[in-house]
């Protein structure tokens, strides 16, 4: 499966959730996800969003939108200490 199918695969899941009403949180201030949580993870092993698109050759890869589906689908309070 070439990088650009794998890609649309994902967007695809995405759609398909948003249509059937399932959508992001929009108070991202108060709260953290599961979105949040992998792309601190990846960054403590360096793995960016302008690195995963150039591994994978892509101008757009769509990070952000996923990070935020995520943490909308899987989110906590943030602890305000």
């Amino acid at each position: 499966m070439s990088k650009q199918e794998i890609k649309s695969e994902l967007d695809k899941v995405i759609g398909e959730l948003e249509t059937k009403g399932i959508t992001q949180n929009t108070k991202e201030e108060e709260y953290t996800g599961l979105g949040d949580v992998i792309e601190n993870t990846l960054t403590q092993f360096g793995i960016t969003e302008d690195r995963f698109k150039e591994w994978f050759g892509l101008q757009e890869c769509s990070c952000t939108k996923r990070k935020k589906y995520l943490n909308s689908l899987f989110k906590w309070k943030r602890d305000k200490n």
